[in-house]
Order: C-alpha cells, then sequence, then structure tokens
C-alpha cells in the first residue's frame, strides 16, 4: 500500500509578505523601528531576489531570525522551511523543528502540518504517530484539508480506527479534497475499512487526478 501521508506532503511555499515599494520605508520600518513584520518582508525579498533586491541566502537568514526573536510567527515558520529543505543554509532538522514549533504554538497551520509529517515519516527524529497526530489535529481543527487527510490516514492506515477515519474522510470529500480523493481510492482498492471495489476506486482516483495529483493518475490507469 502506498504511503499516503508522502501523498499528502507538499513543498510549502514561503508565507507571502507585504510588499514594500519604497526599500528606504522598508529599510528604516526594519532596521531602526525594529518593525517585525518589515524584518520579515525584508528577509523575504532578500531569499527571492525579488522588489529589487539580490539574492542572498545569508541577509535572508539574518532578517528572519530578527522578525522571529520578537515572535513573528511566519518568519519562525520561514526558517523552519530553510533548515528543514537546507536552503540556504546546512540542513539541520533540530533546527526546523525548534522553528516550526514556535509557530506551531502560536497556531501556524502550516508549521503544524509539517511538524506532523516530521513526526509521522520519522526521517528526521524517530517516528512518533502520537505526536503526528496532535499536530495533524491541530492543523485540522483550524481547517487545513491536507493535515485533515493526513489524520484520517493514519486513523484509517495505522491504527485501524475505521470508524474516526471515515469521519474525517467525508469531511474531506466533502471539501473536494484531492488527498481525501486519493485516500478514499485506496481505500475501495485494498477493501480496507470498506468493501474492496474497483470501479469505485477508479472513480475516487480520477477525481484526484483531476485535481493535480500525478500519483492518483497513475493509480487510475492501473486499474482496468
Amino acid at each position: 500500500m502506498i504511503n499516503l501521508l508522502t501523498a499528502c506532503s507538499s513543498n510549502s511555499n514561503y508565507n507571502e509578505v507585504e510588499t514594500y515599494n519604497n526599500k528606504e520605508v522598508l529599510y528604516k520600518k526594519a532596521v531602526i523601528l525594529q518593525d517585525a513584520a518589515a524584518q520579515f518582508a525584508l528577509g523575504a525579498n532578500y531569499y527571492f531576489g525579488q522588489n529589487g533586491y539580490t539574492k542572498d541566502y545569508d541577509q535572508a537568514k539574518k532578517w528572519f531570525e530578527a522578525s522571529a526573536k520578537q515572535g513573528y510567527t511566519s518568519s519562525q515558520y520561514n526558517l523552519g522551511l530553510m533548515y528543514n529543505k537546507g536552503e540556504g543554509v546546512k540542513r539541520d532538522y533540530k533546527k526546523a523543528i525548534m522553528y516550526y514549533e514556535q509557530a506551531a504554538q502560536a497556531n501556524f497551520i502550516r508549521a503544524q502540518n509539517n511538524l506532523g509529517l516530521i513526526y509521522y515519516e520519522g526521517k528526521a527524529v524517530p517516528q512518533d504517530l502520537d505526536k503526528a497526530k496532535l499536530w495533524f489535529e491541530k492543523a485540522a481543527n483550524q481547517g487545513h484539508l491536507k493535515s485533515q487527510a493526513a489524520l484520517a490516514s493514519i486513523y484509517l492506515l495505522n491504527d485501524k480506527n475505521y470508524p474516526k477515519g471515515l469521519e474525517l474522510l467525508k469531511k474531506g470529500l466533502k471539501a473536494n479534497n484531492p488527498q481525501a480523493q486519493l485516500l478514499m481510492g485506496v481505500l475501495y482498492d485494498n477493501g480496507t475499512a470498506v468493501s474492496k471495489d474497483k470501479n469505485k476506486a477508479k472513480k475516487y482516483y480520477s477525481l484526484a487526478c483531476k485535481n493535480g495529483l500525478q500519483k492518483a493518475c497513475e493509480l487510475s490507469k492501473n486499474i482496468h
């Protein structure tokens, strides 16, 4: 059976920032006034090399850190991403988790989802399904559809708690969530929690495929 949570994961993008068209105003807010949002915007400009700034990871990290120290969750999250992916810095999962947790404790949804993935996958740290469920549930309760599908996957495929898993899964299906559609397809394909039904499996794979999940397209083709 495929790893549904891997299929649910994504390359999370950096949090969108407020743009400051005037470099002088941005610099004054970030450096002189120590404005956390401006520091974050400055860091993002350096990271992406946008809005007239030259890409500079060291400067990006510097301004994200300055903003994060003030408790700015978007900067904490983005530092977590940098260390998680090794983008502009040496990959360091401990630091990634530290920054994710700072943002997640402040209910930053994507940080909660990423922590769930880290604890489920067990690559950076030993697998811990209880912690994975904890963070997925926090994000799912805020309406994060990928976390909702990931949580359903754990209940269905790991815990064998079919009633709870199917309850969550139905919510995702109502929201036209492709991760939920993929998972539903896998359940019908393998006869897990539901009666095996290849036609229904293909139906849900096809829906997920139309919604952009390449893995679902591949699985749909395998059903004749």
